[in-house]
């Protein structure tokens, strides 16, 4: 059959009849071998179809091509006219199937991959595709861009492009493909027809299957799936294993491990949670278009059973070093396996808040809970079967009296695995009962200062130093300590003679005698008593006791908490013999207050050998705001025979603390001379004198030099003309207690006098100025007994 097809003819298009006649008998013969019924799908208007239709699924790696046949039909008008157009530039005959395009989401397929089956179809082939989910476009080209503009009459193509703009809609414009060059832009395009292709996996075997019941008394299941771009559905089954049970499938009571990969239980759904089993065998079956899988799983179910916290936590008993707790698991009461409890401590004094002390035990008391006027017929049972029944464990070694303490109880039943499957903890908090303090504070032999009276010299004041005893070793309320010393009346009485004034790191006795020795003991006390053990410390006669050092010298370094100490030796100490040890002690207090305070801070101490006379000193914990004091005592061990050719006694004595007489800082060139002042005066010369600093001690200081010239006036402290100095070496000026005689001056003039301190290292910057004015010529010379006033 020959359908007629009617078109008007430009005289512009075509040359002659003859070449009408032979394109219109080939396009007729073309349209008889097409498809003469295609469709895109039931109830679409289209120019056309794919085969195959619908949603393409392929299975990556099966070596299986993407193959999309794009058909158009004959009968439309859009069709026919693309007949009657078909002529290239080069006058060669271009059916409808060379305007098919291949579209893969919104890029062009290459042509590489489109082949021409006949006039009115295409094929898409494109191998080894890569897995993901696409939607493939067949589309027809309606004209090129570059023809729009040109005016040809009423061709087949005008009657195609009116057809167009008033029945379909068109894909797009100007649209260039990876081959093409500006004349063959793409113009208007119609879409024939689509279709979705995805490139997947058969079902994968489900992974991190995971179940956990919640406190016995319900039960999730979770799994994770591998991605895959075909539509698979996993649904969970299980049986019991048990007569009845191991025949019976039980599903997810809802459609959740379709939907979210997750199964859930309690006693509330259909089917319900299965409490009593220990074990599950689950199954989880997946499927998609290519086939399906199965998964299988043997839960242990009470293996992986998260208890709740454990509830009703009180102290039923406690003492300075234990409390027995009670609480109750709820559910879990009547567990039929083991449970195992976990209990963590920590107290108000433990150094790291993040530290926590544990027991793990399964040792506890199972106690029922009886009326109250039932005694003493408790049931104890290592298993609990009713819900009124308590739970008991006594935590003991608790290491503080007195201590607020942290607990947190946890539980797990005995066939869990893991430290996640410990319930949440329960909490308390509770305070250990108070006991007598721990111990008495520490003491040196020689952490005691003794100061005679400036108005009776057989009186003497005496200060007893201590370490503090530590905050977590007081034990209880109302801490002090308790300081005295013991006499004996003619009738042999004991008298105990407490101190006058104590305080938190010292004692003060007012009025002893210098001519006594006195042994001092030292308690510490709550309002439980006096602790067990106490400290003594001997306070030797004056005349008794050994010399002290002298010019305890302090030197501040730049690293903050560094710092040290030098002194020198009275003279008569002595190196240790083979009954005798000498050394001293060198005591640093952390006190808020400068001297003449009394130390009342943390004080701590080091022994150092005889035979050394200089100590670097580091400070842990070193607090910039407060005052670090110094002092140093020099002691004495010795040996003392019982009476045969052995030792069993030893006999102690110190000298007693002397505090730091100076304080330096270590850049010792950014200090200068205080207490400079002129103590003799004549026309012609002057004497100046100024204290020796404790700088000296250190040996870091060569020599001292002297400045001075005449002023311009005495209202301007300007050098008028060239200025002198002077240098005395150090020694010398030790020697001469910090003097100097400056000659040669002129009568009756001023001058300007200052000081430096030379060192290894260079100078140190200039004391204050001193003015002076020479007497008249003739005059006498006098001596000046006041520091003068320095020049503002």
């Amino acid at each position: 059959m020959v359908r007629r097809v009617s078109l008007t003819i430009n005289r512009y298009n075509w040359s002659s009849l003859a070449m009408l006649f032979t394109t219109l008998t080939l396009i007729t013969l073309l349209i008889d071998l097409a498809y003469s019924s295609v469709s895109c799908g039931f109830g679409t208007k289209s120019l056309g179809g794919t085969v195959p239709s619908g949603d393409i699924v392929l299975e990556y790696g099966s070596g299986v091509p993407l193959e999309i046949t794009c058909n158009l039909k004959t009968d439309t008008i859009i069709v026919q006219s693309l007949f009657h157009a078909g002529k290239d530039r080069s006058n060669k005959t271009k059916f409808p199937s060379h305007r098919i395009m291949f579209y893969k989401n919104a890029e062009i397929v290459p042509k590489q991959y489109v082949t021409i089956v006949n006039a009115t179809a295409a094929q898409l082939r494109i191998p080894n595709l890569p897995a993901g989910q696409h939607t493939y476009y067949c589309t027809l080209l309606l004209d090129y861009e570059h023809r729009k503009n040109e005016s040809h009459g009423n061709s087949g193509v005008d009657i195609m492009q009116s057809y167009v703009s008033s029945t379909l809609p068109t894909v797009g414009h100007d649209v260039i493909g990876s081959n093409t060059n500006r004349s063959q832009q793409l113009g208007s395009q119609v879409g024939v027809c689509f279709n979705r292709v995805y490139v997947g996996y058969k079902p994968a075997i489900v992974k991190n299957f995971t179940c956990i019941s919640k406190n016995w008394v319900n039960l999730r299941c979770n799994w994770s799936v591998s991605e895959n771009p075909i539509k698979t559905t996993y649904t969970l089954i299980f049986r019991l294993p048990s007569r009845t049970g191991g025949r019976i499938f039980i599903k997810c009571p809802t459609d959740s491990d379709v939907r979210e990969n997750y199964c859930y239980w309690d006693f509330n759904t259909t089917p319900m949670y299965r409490q009593p089993y220990e074990f599950y065998n689950f199954r989880i079956n997946g499927q998609n278009v290519l086939g399906n899988s199965s998964s299988f799983f043997n839960f242990h179910h009470y293996a992986n059973i998260i208890p709740a916290s454990p509830i009703n936590i009180t102290v039923v008993d406690k003492t300075e070093s234990s409390a027995m707790l009670r609480w109750s698991v709820g559910p879990m009461t009547n567990f039929p396996r083991e449970l195992i409890y976990k209990i963590e401590y920590k107290s108000q004094w433990d150094s790291n808040p993040e530290d926590w002390h544990s027991v793990i035990t399964s040792d506890v008391m199972c106690i029922m809970s009886l009326p109250s006027n039932q005694t003493n017929s408790a049931l104890y049972s290592t298993t609990c079967k009713e819900n009124d029944y308590y739970y008991y464990f006594n935590v003991t070694d608790l290491k503080y009296p007195s201590a607020h303490y942290d607990f947190r109880i946890y539980v797990r039943s005995s066939l869990a695995r893991g430290e996640d499957k410990w319930s949440p903890p329960g909490n308390i908090t509770m305070k250990t009962k108070p006991s007598i303090p721990r111990r008495p504070p520490r003491i040196d032999i020689g952490s005691f200062e003794s100061i005679t009276s400036l108005i009776d010299n057989s009186k003497r004041n005496i200060y007893i130093y201590w370490q503090e005893v530590d905050n977590s070793e007081k034990c209880g309320d109302s801490f002090e300590y308790r300081v005295y010393y013991t006499s004996t009346t003619k009738q042999n009485e004991s008298t105990i003679h407490y101190s006058n004034e104590v305080y938190d790191s010292y004692a003060k006795f007012q009025e002893l005698s210098t001519s006594v020795g006195y042994n001092f003991i030292v308690y510490s006390s709550n309002k439980e008593g006096l602790s067990a053990e106490f400290s003594t410390i001997y306070v030797p006669s004056e005349s008794q006791g050994i010399e002290k050092p002298i010019l305890l010298t302090k030197m501040a370094f730049d690293e903050k908490g560094v710092f040290e100490l030098s002194w020198k030796n009275s003279g008569t100490m002595k190196l240790f013999t083979s009954n005798e040890l000498n050394y001293y002690t060198l005591f640093w207090c952390d006190n808020v207050n400068h001297h003449p305070y009394q130390c009342n801070g943390y004080m701590d101490w080091t022994h150092v050998p005889s035979s050394e006379l200089r100590c670097n000193i580091t400070i842990l914990n070193y607090n910039v705001n407060n005052y670090y004091r110094f002092a140093i005592s020099s002691n004495n061990e010795r040996l003392v025979r019982n009476g045969t050719n052995s030792y069993n006694q030893i006999n102690y004595k110190s000298s007693g603390m002397v505090w730091e007489s100076c304080t330096i800082q270590n850049n010792i060139n950014a200090r200068k001379v205080e207490n400079v002042w002129v103590s003799v005066i004549s026309s012609t010369f002057i004497g100046l004198r100024w204290n020796i600093d404790c700088a000296d001690r250190t040996g870091l200081i060569s020599e001292y030099q002297i400045f001075y010239c005449t002023v311009v006036s005495t209202k301007n402290n300007v050098c008028n003309g060239f200025m002198f100095s002077k240098t005395i070496s150090r020694k010398a000026a030790q020697k001469e207690g910090g003097f100097i005689l400056i000659t040669n001056l002129e009568p009756n003039t001023t001058y300007i006098v200052s000081i430096t301190i030379n060192t290894n290292d260079g100078k140190s910057i200039h004391s204050d100025p001193l003015q002076i004015t020479t007497l008249v010529l003739g005059g006498s010379w006098y001596l000046k007994q006041e520091y003068p006033k320095f020049i503002q």
